[in-house]
């Protein structure tokens, strides 16, 4: 046995039904407490002469070694993350990060870092353990691989690599963006847009431009933040970010988002998509005048209805409407010259209701305690459904309940774009994909965890967020490809006698990859390395972003050690 750190590592012999013998190299460890076993290699079959592809390896260096003999002289080192290295890589030389990093790289000859080594160090760490640098120094970047990340990297040369990043923003954003594209036969883009904000764990506001106390859409109003404006496609892959001080108010991003996109794509036409918060006379002539190059812009952006009140009547009137399945129906008109497209949904109606009823039942329990005005209602949500405050006899107003309830499942579009281009239909699909922003906001905050940021100065901050993209970027892509390969979760969830199939996520195929190991084994005077099998929904990665699988002999010395 050999013991390393908490884990011993054994030679186990196995026997099938038949009696066959086997040997596997076998790994013990502790997990929560709790002592488990795991295998890391099979070795072949006992009596045969040699342990499968490692004894292969160990045959250039002896002339004649039994299984047993080969078992008594091995010697385990450690085992090192591999799986996640090895797709990360494939996906960097794929989709242009790695050339394009060495581009940077060679702008700045006096480098004493391997600045493409670190960034690539930094993502997988990010999809491994998300930490600060100072963890990745002390603790991850000695449990990866060294032979794909030799050397060890000085921490500074980590906060180093952040400056460049966020000195290459646009020049990353843009190299992914034009990577394997064609200029000129190009679709329209269609580019949506949305905001979060990212806290720190600090009240300090004086070491830049951008720490700042604001709306907090964390409800963390104790901490100073930053607001995140980012643009996807609808695949959900990312094109760019900004980063705006936390104080700044959503709707006036509009005009600089879609200024520094021009300026950075150099797009021909595309259409901007936004949710409510950006609608605005000024914003969407905004979007008009600067969005396009050779045409004028297009945009989907929502509508508040309810500050169009003299249209009421025809809004939110049914009988106008056309059905366009059992749970959609679809009026179009316009409004200052756009397109205005109202639609009721069964599922938006039904989620409205249950939230008023959620508030009134609130206030009803308030009600019974006999509360004073002053403290009854602070919630602007909540006191237009109240009277009588001013009187000191809060009760529910009937009216208002009743007027708000008609307005239940309706939402409203505005877009200039020509109905001969997008039909209605079109247009709400596209406003539709705006849950791919949602959805990547809760992947950069959730699984990457970009917050709470460590770091206080503007450019780093841009730089960690740059770093945080990349990763997004890269898990990204992943997920396009496991959905147009439909892959599947190998472990289906069985519910009433029937098989619930729901597809592969790339977190959970990156759970499986951080078991993949490879592997540093001595025999006499010969060092290999080897890895243990890739198999499941890590090999179903693999497959879906075409990914090779390295053979189980990674690498062997040919000089004595």
């Amino acid at each position: 046995m050999y013991m390393v750190y908490n884990h011993v590592m054994f030679i186990r012999i196995t026997t099938n039904r038949k009696g066959q013998g086997y040997y596997h190299l076998v790994e013990s460890y502790r997990d929560q407490g709790k002592v488990k076993q795991r295998i890391l290699l099979s070795l072949g079959k006992v009596g045969e002469d040699r342990f499968d592809d490692l004894i292969a390896a160990i045959g250039r260096h002896k002339d004649v070694l039994t299984a047993l003999d080969a078992a008594k002289s091995l010697e385990i080192e450690d085992t090192y993350i591999l799986g996640p290295l090895l797709v990360l890589q494939h996906i960097f030389a794929r989709f242009g990060i790695q050339p394009l990093l060495a581009k940077i790289a060679s702008q700045h000859p006096q480098l004493q870092f391997d600045f493409e080594r670190i960034v690539f160090t930094m993502i997988v760490c990010r999809f491994l353990k998300p930490g600060s640098k100072l963890k990745i120094f002390e603790h991850w970047q000695d449990k990866l691989y060294p032979e794909i990340l030799s050397g060890k990297d000085e921490l500074h040369h980590l906060y180093r690599t952040l400056d460049l990043l966020s000195q290459h923003q646009e020049q990353i954003e843009q190299g992914l963006y034009w990577h394997d594209r064609d200029l000129l036969n190009r679709s329209v883009d269609v580019v949506l847009y949305d905001l979060t904000t990212l806290r720190f764990e600090s009240t300090r506001e004086d070491l830049g431009e951008l720490c700042r106390f604001g709306y907090s859409k964390e409800m963390r109003s104790d901490c100073t933040q930053v607001v995140l404006g980012l643009l996807v496609n609808t695949d959900g892959i990312p094109l760019g970010f900004e980063v705006y001080p936390g104080n700044t108010f959503e709707g006036a991003t509009l005009v600089d988002i879609v200024k520094r996109m021009r300026e950075k794509f150099k797009i021909r036409r595309f259409i901007f998509v936004a949710d409510r918060g950006l609608f605005s006379a000024k914003n969407l002539e905004h979007i008009r005048a600067h969005c396009g190059n050779e045409e004028k812009g297009e945009f989907i952006v929502g509508m508040k209805l309810g500050v169009i009140k003299q249209r009421h009547d025809e809004f939110y009137d049914r009988s106008r409407f056309t059905k366009m399945n059992d749970e959609l129906e679809c009026y179009e008109t316009t409004h200052n010259g756009d397109r205005c497209i109202i639609t009721w949904s069964k599922r938006r109606a039904e989620r409205d209701r249950e939230t008023r009823e959620d508030i009134l039942s609130k206030i009803r329990k308030k009600l019974t305690k006999k509360p004073t005005p002053k403290n009854f209602v602070s919630n602007t949500n909540y006191r237009k459904y109240v009277t009588g405050l001013k009187k000191g006899e809060p009760k529910l107003d009937e009216a208002v309940i009743a007027t708000e309830s008609r307005k239940d499942g309706f939402f409203g579009l505005i877009t200039n774009v020509p109905v001969d281009r997008m039909s209605s239909a079109d247009v709400i699909m596209a406003y539709k994909h705006l849950w791919i922003v949602e959805d990547a906001f809760g992947e950069i905050k959730g699984t990457l965890k970009a917050r709470p940021v460590h770091h206080w100065t503007d450019q780093r901050i841009k730089g960690h967020l740059t770093l945080c993209f990349l990763a997004y970027f890269c898990e990204a892509q992943m997920t396009k490809l496991l959905r147009e390969k439909g892959v599947i979760l190998e472990s289906t969830a069985i519910q009433e006698g029937t098989i619930k199939e729901r597809p592969l996520t790339v977190v959970e195929a990156m759970k499986e990859l951080e078991e993949v190991r490879a592997i540093p084994v001595t025999v006499k005077n010969a060092r290999v390395w080897v890895r243990n099998d890739i198999k499941g929904n890590a090999a179903r990665l693999f497959k879906a972003i075409g990914a090779p699988i390295p053979p189980k002999l990674l690498k062997c010395a040919e000089k004595n050690i």
